[in-house]
């Protein structure tokens, strides 16, 4: 599945996303251009940033040079999410080419989903590119739990099948985790050291590891603030949080969640919130800049993370979780298998997933023994310690280094 090719210099990425709402393609991105590959990464537009300006088609970030094609993301149907994956196979096909001819690609690395994204870099695999394809997230796991499909479902058999046709077609396949590799290597028919790893975990520059602990908790006085990062879609189950915070309302008064991020089921969390009669306790914030993300966990007491369990569920990790390890939160999350197997019930608050009744035994818990929290935290530093990006960002430029 792999042919040598030396004296790699110039990189081109691939991935249906923006670039700045994408960490993992970020970090990878950026870590290659400081080490001395001219890394190119076509990616979405996004026509409206975060700090209000208007998103640049072509740009220099970093070290890494950003191409955009005018395609812009709409979470909605799964027509939806199909279209896109077409036009974006299509157009970054063409953006691929076009680039290839000015600079002479040495690697096309894409990044999933969707997997047959491959489709866009085969032309340059047969001008003598080595075709890289990165599987962030199981696709057909995923379709099947967020749409509730069986194995047998025609469209669930299509994805299977585009799945094994873009694993076969690339050179190297790279994934996030070691669970990942064994799903990846048993869906390609290949062995699980044939898959590279690079996990997704916090970038040290990004997310320095907060120097001093405080030795009491809560961290505020007049609320404890629940605090959940990331994508609002059914599998992240807030449905949970929000629910849990309007039974504790009564008992515990001062407690709050915050949802920093958006998504298509952030509407009817929100109006959840309002039937519950806790939308005062219920706070959104729009996506913001990673610095402004810092600020927000510095003001909070507990980061949360609801995801469901099931086969998709089993093979997620949440990078967000040892972001908040990082600034010295408690954390509290579905245990399910991945999570599980990376960080110890030593370090973190376990809940069983989908269990409301049990996420809210485990934050009454956390809110009446501020010393187990306390020691909780102290334990998560050594997590934090153990799994940080410098030792992946060797593991990435290692798997380079060795094409």
């Amino acid at each position: 599945m792999s042919r040598e090719i030396k004296n790699i210099k110039r990189i081109a990425m691939l991935a249906h996303t923006y670039y700045f709402t994408d960490a993992r393609v970020q970090r990878l991105a950026e870590c290659l251009a400081a080490a001395g590959y001219e890394t190119h990464v076509v990616c979405m537009w996004e026509p409206a940033r975060i700090d209000g300006c208007r998103e640049p088609r072509e740009e220099v970030v970093n070290g890494a040079h950003i191409h955009r094609v005018r395609l812009v993301r709409n979470r909605g149907s799964m027509a939806r999410y199909f279209y896109e994956y077409l036009m974006m196979t299509f157009l970054g096909m063409w953006k691929l080419l076009g680039l290839h001819f000015k600079y002479k690609f040495n690697v096309v690395h894409i990044h999933n989903m969707p997997d047959f994204l491959v489709l866009a870099g085969l032309p340059l695999k047969w001008t003598g590119a080595t075709l890289v394809l990165d599987v962030h997230d199981p696709m057909t796991e995923l379709f099947q739990e967020n749409y509730h499909l069986k194995k047998s479902n025609l469209l669930i058999k299509l994805i299977k099948m585009q799945e094994w046709i873009s694993y076969r077609l690339v050179d190297h396949l790279l994934t996030v985790s070691d669970p990942m590799a064994e799903n990846v290597a048993k869906k390609a028919g290949c062995n699980e050291s044939d898959v590279a790893v690079v996990k997704n975990l916090p970038d040290s520059r990004k997310f320095p590891i907060r120097k001093n602990i405080k030795n009491q908790w809560p961290y505020h006085n007049r609320e404890i603030k629940i605090l959940y990062c990331g994508t609002v879609t059914e599998h992240y189950n807030l449905d949970m949080a929000v629910k849990a915070i309007a039974k504790l309302s009564s008992k515990i008064p001062n407690i709050n969640l915050q949802i920093l991020g958006s998504g298509n089921r952030l509407e009817q969390l929100l109006e959840l919130s309002q039937k519950l009669g806790v939308a005062d306790k219920v706070e959104h914030i729009k996506p913001v800049n990673q610095d402004r993300v810092i600020e927000i966990m510095d003001g909070a007491d507990m980061g949360i993370s609801t995801h469901r369990a099931g086969i998709f569920g089993d093979l997620y990790f949440s990078t967000k979780i040892l972001e908040f390890m990082t600034q010295g939160l408690p954390v509290i999350s579905s245990r399910t298998y991945t999570i599980e197997q990376l960080i110890p019930e030593s370090a973190i608050f376990y809940f069983e997933p989908g269990n409301v009744d049990d996420l809210i035994r485990q934050i009454s818990f956390i809110c009446n023994n501020p010393e187990v929290v306390v020691d909780k935290i102290r334990n998560s530093r050594e997590v934090v310690l153990t799994y940080n990006w410098g030792k992946e960002h060797r593991a990435l430029l290692s798997f380079y280094d060795c094409l």
